[in-house]
């Protein structure tokens, strides 16, 4: 009776703290609206991931547990995506169809009170935000294990748009069917998903026939109608296709990770712990690229990407895609890149934004 009492008061307490959360949530949200009003009232941009970075380290520099930090960020990620929502709905284009990694996470990052826009295409993406019929837009820039994604390095040659923030996203496959396992004939899935489970599939799946199609999601589709058939995608399309999870976790690296671009109209101020993005077109002449590099090393930049592109100008011309640590508005930043422009015949900021940490496994927004 003793210990029966005592699990009784212990609850009590719980269901009084519970009320005290729900009564500062909602002044908080209160709060959030006013906010959302001066925005209206100004034209100013509902989406700031520099104060949002902001507030999760400050979150964070608060803890003092039981609790992991960790875990209160993903608590607060969904409370900030809430608060959004109450000062201003907007529209998210992303990589489609749903189900897709790019959807998970534009989901994970934006919160369900969004409305979502699939695209066919990263170009129609970019597209979509270029011209304003979708406020943000959310697509895929690098992989863990496969590296850039050069349609999207591509694109921003093309379109006059915004990198505001970034989306580290742990990437988990799993078998998806509605068959017996030794009756799987086929498997469907995008190349680069094939990449990254190949030695699981040579183990477990010598014997079926591998067939690329252009989205996980599609993949799931196909299986839907189709006998002795599987697919590899997120298992959370499972649900989406009334399909069964055959295996989990499948791929061959469990650092799997896919870092996606939130694209706007504009980037934010500074967070703090922040990267910039650059597109830089040059002389083919020797020396050329060594000298558009020297000012990082001057100013103390750390470089975490480059890569060459097409520059679609002339044959066998090329243009390079730059990342570095820091933001555009530090002095260093902006002696770094005015002495890259004397070197450069264009140079174009595509934006500066917070430093992502991946989500937390579990801390799911869908």
């Amino acid at each position: 009776m003793e210990n029966q009492s005592s699990l009784e008061s212990l609850r009590g307490q719980i269901d009084a703290l519970d009320t005290r959360i729900v009564h500062l949530l909602n002044d908080r949200a209160r709060i959030a609206q006013q906010i959302g009003e001066i925005k209206r009232r100004t034209n100013t941009r509902v989406y700031h991931p520099d104060r949002e970075s902001q507030v999760y380290k400050r979150i964070a520099s608060e803890n003092k547990g039981p609790l992991p930090s960790a875990s209160l960020t993903a608590i607060y990620r969904e409370l900030m995506a809430c608060s959004r929502a109450l000062e201003r709905p907007f529209r998210v284009s992303y990589l489609g169809p749903s189900g897709t990694f790019s959807y998970v996470a534009a989901r994970k990052n934006f919160g369900p009170a969004v409305d979502y826009i699939s695209q066919r295409s990263i170009e129609a993406v970019f597209r979509e935000v270029a011209t304003n019929r979708a406020d943000y837009g959310m697509v895929p820039v690098e992989n863990s294990t496969e590296g850039g994604i050069r349609e999207t390095l591509q694109m921003f040659l093309e379109f006059d748009v915004q990198v505001c923030a970034e989306v580290v996203l742990p990437i988990h496959h799993s078998l998806l069917t509605r068959s017996l396992e030794e009756s799987i004939q086929k498997i469907y899935s995008k190349p680069q998903v094939f990449a990254q489970c190949k030695n699981w599939l040579a183990t477990h799946f010598a014997q079926a026939e591998l067939l690329e199609v252009g989205s996980t999601t599609e993949a799931a589709m196909l299986v839907k109608k189709e006998a002795h058939s599987a697919a590899i995608a997120h298992e959370e399309v499972a649900e989406l296709y009334d399909l069964n999870v055959l295996y989990k976790n499948i791929e061959d690296s469990q650092a799997n990770v896919t870092r996606f671009f939130v694209l706007g109209e504009s980037y934010p101020g500074p967070s703090g712990q922040d990267k910039t993005a650059i597109m830089c077109y040059i002389k083919n002449q020797v020396g050329a690229l060594y000298g558009l590099l020297h000012p990082f090393k001057k100013y103390c930049i750390n470089l975490t990407s480059i890569e060459s592109l097409p520059s679609r100008r002339k044959a066998w011309d090329y243009s390079f895609y730059i990342e570095f640590e820091g933001h555009v508005s530090e002095p260093r930043v902006s002696k770094t890149l005015d002495k890259m422009k004397k070197r450069c015949l264009e140079l174009k900021t595509l934006g500066s934004f917070p430093r992502s940490e991946p989500f937390l496994e579990g801390a799911e927004a869908v």
